[in-house]
């Protein structure tokens, strides 16, 4: 028999199953916040251009190496090369740039340049970059200087390729152990000063080979923190100058214009560096001025601060800002008790005109 529910009943155990039943209500999911607009989007921040490694090293130690030549005592360990003994009240620094190429009369040059170090016993030799355009270049020209038998600090400038800079100087390097390489070696510690190099060139439209170096902010910046840890008064060494404003800056072009590198002026100022040996701008060789190329530095006399163009060593006849011609010039820069002085060696050209005083004749 089949029993019947009665519709109370009936309905009573429906609304019981419904209550049962999950919530069958459609679920929203919540918005999705929408992707910011590109313009609203900050790029994390990019690491600041530097130089390539093959043309500016960075500061290394290295295995500590000891060498001995011309009776001075120096120390090899990765980015810097350090004279440990005997003690000295002067260091004689003898400075070569612009070589250009390794033709007879260039290399004729270097040779005359040789025996006056010789004569003047030069502790090292700077040479300031534009050795050669080639590696057989590069490497006649400093081997002609490694004869002097002291070490030999080269750095690049504008004019050479990296690859060839490079592969010359391993090769010198083979055969001469006393010439180091300024792109690696980036101070140069003496009893009275230490050298630091800023290797390449600034500005870009003037590096002439497809690989040259070219140093950015970021790479002179870091130079400071070279600087600091100098332990003597520092002689900043680089291919091209600090942009100065004066009538004698080592910057200054024929056309009157001022073309060294403001962030070099700026570092040399922050870190109050008193010395420096640079090349580059042929006609403002040949002489030495302050910091900022207002005053005209006597040779031989000795000053707080000296920076130094030494004049180009190639045998090209060239017009100089002081009126002179030059055929080939080189310099001598001695350091002494916080001081140094400068001489140049003219090959052949003109020779400046120094003004003479006036003097007042005597009524009879």
């Amino acid at each position: 028999m089949i029993r019947r529910l009665s519709p109370l009943v009936f309905i009573a155990l429906v609304a019981c199953e419904t209550d049962k039943q999950p919530d069958q209500t459609p679920t929203v999911p919540p918005p999705v916040p929408a992707d910011p607009a590109p313009s609203d989007v900050t790029p994390p921040p990019s690491a600041p251009k530097t130089a390539d490694p093959d043309c500016m090293g960075s500061e290394t130690a290295g295995t500590p190496k000891t060498h001995q030549w011309n009776g001075v005592t120096w120390e090899e360990n990765g980015s810097t090369v350090a004279w440990t003994g005997p003690a000295r009240d002067t260091v004689v620094v003898g400075t070569v740039t612009d070589i250009k190429e390794s033709s007879e009369e260039n290399l004729a040059n270097l040779k005359a340049f040789i025996a006056w170090f010789k004569k003047n016993k030069v502790d090292l030799i700077i040479v300031d970059g534009d050795s050669g355009t080639t590696q057989a270049g590069i490497e006649s020209a400093i081997d002609v200087l490694a004869s002097a038998q002291v070490p030999v600090f080269v750095t690049i400038g504008n004019g050479e390729g990296r690859m060839a800079y490079k592969t010359a100087m391993a090769a010198i390097q083979q055969r001469s152990p006393h010439v180091f390489d300024l792109v690696k070696v980036r101070r140069v510690h003496t009893p009275q000063a230490d050298f630091v190099s800023l290797p390449g060139y600034f500005n870009p439209a003037f590096i002439h080979a497809k690989d040259g170096c070219q140093y950015h902010p970021a790479d002179v910046e870091a130079a400071g923190a070279i600087i600091k840890a100098a332990k003597s008064p520092v002689v900043l060494v680089s291919h091209g100058g600090p942009k100065q404003s004066g009538q004698y800056g080592v910057d200054l072009t024929t056309e009157g214009n001022h073309v060294g590198d403001p962030d070099m002026m700026m570092l040399m100022a922050e870190h109050k560096v008193p010395f420096g040996i640079f090349g580059n701008i042929h006609e403002a060789g040949g002489h030495g001025t302050n910091s900022d190329g207002s005053e005209l530095v006597p040779p031989k006399k000795m000053v707080e601060q000296l920076y130094l163009n030494p004049g180009p060593a190639d045998a090209v006849t060239w017009m100089m800002n002081d009126k002179s011609e030059s055929e080939g010039m080189a310099a001598i820069m001695t350091i002494s008790k916080g001081k140094a002085s400068y001489d140049i060696l003219r090959r052949g050209g003109k020779a400046p005109v120094v003004a003479k005083a006036k003097t007042k004749k005597k009524g009879k």
